[in-house]
């Protein structure tokens, strides 16, 4: 499967292929690499790449991922070339904002008929004790606000529609 990678603002192209037996063949740039995965956690990788050992965590947000290697912390974005032409194939983006991991909500930013833009935080979401602000998918207006601040959210859970 091909992968558009974006790390510190460098965008890669990286094929990776399944080996079994949670073996992978990860390649980009003329590389290739063997990568030995385990996840003892839904956050938490234990990587045996080239026989060399590794560990990370990972907690998805709404670009992409937020990984940690050895205390260090990045995001990365991730397009799956599917996904990207089934989403730019569907039109318009959707007015839908949903959570892509289990928490909690902190804050509500906005209220019902508020002017919103694209990329503008409306929510802010605790996972992995860390505050994620979640943006508009669209310019519109607030219709529905459809959870409470303190609530428990389970991954998928849609939080605020925003009306074109």
């Amino acid at each position: 499967m091909k992968y558009e990678i974006t790390i510190g603002g460098t965008m890669r192209h990286v094929d990776i292929e399944p080996a079994g037996d949670g073996r992978y063949r990860v390649s980009w740039e003329g590389e290739s690499h063997d990568v030995d995965l385990l996840r003892p956690t839904p956050e938490a990788y234990q990587m045996l790449i080239d026989g060399e050992s590794w560990e990370a965590g990972c907690v998805a947000v709404p670009d992409g991922y937020l990984v940690d290697v050895m205390g260090l912390s990045t995001e990365v974005g991730v397009v799956d070339p599917r996904r990207k032409a089934l989403r730019l194939a569907a039109g318009t983006a959707t007015g839908m904002l949903a959570t892509q991991m289990p928490g909690r909500v902190v804050r509500l930013l906005v209220q019902v008929g508020d002017p919103v833009k694209k990329g503008q935080p409306i929510i802010v979401v605790e996972a992995m004790k860390m505050e994620n602000e979640m943006k508009s998918p669209i310019d519109g207006t607030v219709g529905e606000i459809l959870v409470g601040e303190g609530q428990a959210v389970e991954a998928g859970t849609k939080l605020v529609r925003v009306e074109a």
